[in-house]
């Protein structure tokens, strides 16, 4: 089932790159510009 889930998130990886390029999306620097001051918020979860 792990190597599953691991093969199916891979696929998804590449077709993602393959749509929508390597570059960050419009939406995720979207005000960054005049907000550079604010710090960013880390939204990884941590073990």
């Amino acid at each position: 089932m792990k190597n599953f889930i691991k093969r199916w998130l891979e696929r998804l990886e590449k077709t993602n790159k393959e749509n929508f390029g390597k570059e960050p999306l419009d939406c995720c620097s979207l005000g960054r510009q005049n907000n550079k001051s604010k710090a960013m918020k880390n939204t990884q979860n941590r073990k």
